[in-house]
């Protein structure tokens, strides 16, 4: 079986082929339940996180390392939710959170405006236009901050294995057609497929470690892990002619990823570079 992510716009039917997926399937679905967990990751309200996680792009623009924080600890919490095998996430960006993890459907559902018109009529109240005007709203802003965040268009199918156009076929229709997918040997979850997802699940939660530690919170890095080891890549802006900074030593580095739990050997690299060339 599989994990299968569900990307669609605003009242596009995501929550209902969850639902029939999990029924169906009886994989877990999942949304706010990831939220509530990146949330415990780093010891905020829950309401605190959805804040920054939905906040505009303009306001993201003037967020650095809280943001690559908040992002980390969302990605995460799904990766450790993930490492069971099977499960529908239907949240927030999961197609991109999920990127480099083995085992993933990554479905596109789209609906025709008029269907996603009478939804928002129905479950805001609105009238006509101010339902329009709402979700050409909410697809601007997910467009926007979709390009800031990660540089992809999130309407663009070449992210996706599966589009899936409701104008055409039922929700009932949509979940058969996925269920026959996940069932082909390709996303089998086999040993190595689970054992692939712990060693991502560690890698990001010593991603998150680094993130939210005042002396690497600047770093850029990438993390690997095998087992119990792992490896981290970090890029450290030592400054330029009239600023200087050191930045994390690789035994700072060393001694924040042993913290996090089932870390036992680290090994760390630093590439040195000036961030406001001499």
């Amino acid at each position: 079986m599989a994990i299968i992510t569900i990307s669609r716009g605003s009242m596009s039917g995501g929550m209902a082929l969850a639902e029939c997926l999990e029924k169906h399937l009886g994989y877990p679905s999942l949304s706010r339940e990831v939220l509530v967990k990146a949330a415990e990751k780093l010891g905020v309200p829950e309401e605190t996180l959805r804040g920054k996680i939905e906040r505009s792009a303009r306001l993201w623009e003037r967020l650095t390392s809280d943001r690559r924080l908040y992002l980390l600890a969302l990605q995460s919490a799904l990766v450790d939710a993930c490492v069971g095998g099977d499960l529908v996430y239907h949240g927030h960006a999961g197609h991109l959170l999920l990127k480099g993890v083995p085992n993933v459907l990554r479905v596109r559902l789209i609906a025709p405006l008029s269907m996603r018109i009478r939804e928002v009529m129905k479950r805001k109240e609105l009238d006509y236009s101010a339902a329009k005007e709402y979700i050409s709203l909410m697809d601007e802003e997910r467009v926007r901050w979709t390009k800031f965040v990660y540089g992809l268009d999130w309407r663009d199918p070449k992210n996706y294995d599966l589009v899936i156009n409701l104008g055409n076929i039922t929700i009932e229709t949509a979940c058969a057609m996925i269920r026959t997918v996940v069932r082909l040997p390709s996303y089998a979850t086999t040993e190595e497929v689970r054992k692939q997802l712990r060693d991502y699940a560690l890698a990001c939660r010593v991603k998150v470690a680094l993130a939210a530690n005042a002396r690497s919170r600047a770093t850029t890095f990438d993390v690997r892990a095998d087992n119990d080891e792992v490896e981290v890549l970090a890029e450290v802006a030592t400054g330029g002619l009239l600023v200087r900074k050191a930045g994390p030593s690789e035994e700072d580095i060393r001694l924040i990823a042993r913290t996090v739990e089932g870390v036992k050997n680290v090994r760390v690299s630093v590439r040195r570079f000036p961030e406001f060339p001499d």
